[in-house]
């Protein structure tokens, strides 16, 4: 392994050595060699070491609701509580939420960039950037002092995708980055999953196109250990699978299934989605789920607001 301490740079925080790690390096992280084309070698910047096999994506639009970043953060804080390695690609938005969670829980997260690790982008996460380098990893293909550049992102994507066992995408639109990451995943053999959001907002087009293409549904850090075949974790919420899996009762909610209780709860007229949720016995994100692939079969339509009705049939 190399050192580079010196470079020009606008990263704003202390220099803390740049290393490199190449390909003939004995810490070259082996799922990178799963790539067709595998980095040279990637700089890295951080105390945290790359785990071998205990890595998660997660992944998401810069445009994120106050929603898309909460299920983000909770995400990343429950699962590197649990001892797993939150890798993002610290942009705006889902990215920078998810590596705050893993920071939160005194977990570890790994930055993968588009400019070199001398370099904080975008400027907005400035403050992000310096506490990844000082208590994560920054890693990057490109040398230190590279400045970010629209090409060098898909690329960065790629190592993402790579490294994870698991791809997690919270809120995307239809041609976000984050389908680019998890189609890579897909590619490599990982697990994809999504958190599924309002059908009325553009950011959930891109997951919603996800769960219809047979990507698990998650929830909670309990869904995604459960879609890698880990050990259930205590307290974990009951599992849920894509949106083309059967529906399972909720717990302590009677046998019912989730979508005839949802259905009973429109049965006098539209709702809003909390309502038929608190109604229904079921969190609101199952109960997203479940009326998707409700409106997927012609049952239920979606209105502004968060709100639907049943559709009437003569």
């Amino acid at each position: 392994m190399e050192t580079l301490r010196g470079g020009s740079g606008d990263s704003g925080t202390s220099r803390s050595p740049a290393r490199f790690i190449g390909r003939r390096c004995a810490d070259y992280p082996e799922r990178l060699t799963h790539l067709h084309r595998p980095p040279v070698g990637v700089w890295v910047r951080g105390p945290v070491a790359i785990a071998s096999d205990r890595m998660i994506g997660i992944v998401g639009t810069r445009r994120a609701t106050e929603y898309g970043r909460r299920m983000a953060h909770r995400l990343a804080f429950d699962l590197a509580g649990l001892g797993w390695t939150i890798v993002s690609g610290l942009a705006r938005g889902i990215d920078a939420a998810a590596h705050r969670g893993a920071l939160a829980s005194g977990g570890e997260t790994i930055a993968v960039l588009g400019c070199g690790v001398h370099r904080v982008y975008p400027r907005s996460n400035r403050d992000l950037f310096a506490e990844v380098a000082e208590r994560g990893l920054l890693v990057s293909e490109y040398p230190p002092d590279t400045r970010p550049a629209k090409f060098n992102f898909p690329q960065r994507n790629r190592i993402i995708a790579a490294l994870s066992r698991a791809v997690v995408v919270v809120q995307a639109g239809p041609r976000s980055g984050a389908l680019i990451t998890a189609g890579l995943a897909l590619e490599l053999g990982r697990e994809v999953l999504a958190v599924p959001g309002p059908v009325d907002q553009s950011v959930s087009r891109g997951v919603h196109q996800l769960l219809r293409d047979g990507a698990a549904v998650a929830e909670s850090a309990g869904d995604v250990l459960r879609q890698l075949g880990e050990p259930e974790v205590a307290g974990a919420e009951e599992p849920q699978g894509s949106l083309f899996d059967g529906d399972r009762p909720a717990s302590g909610a009677g046998t019912a299934e989730p979508a005839d209780r949802l259905r009973a709860g429109l049965s006098t007229g539209p709702a809003a989605v909390e309502d038929l949720a608190r109604a229904a016995d079921l969190a609101v994100p199952e109960a997203l789920a479940t009326l998707c692939r409700m409106e997927l079969g012609g049952v239920v339509r979606s209105l502004p607001g968060y709100r639907f009705e049943l559709v009437r049939r003569c």
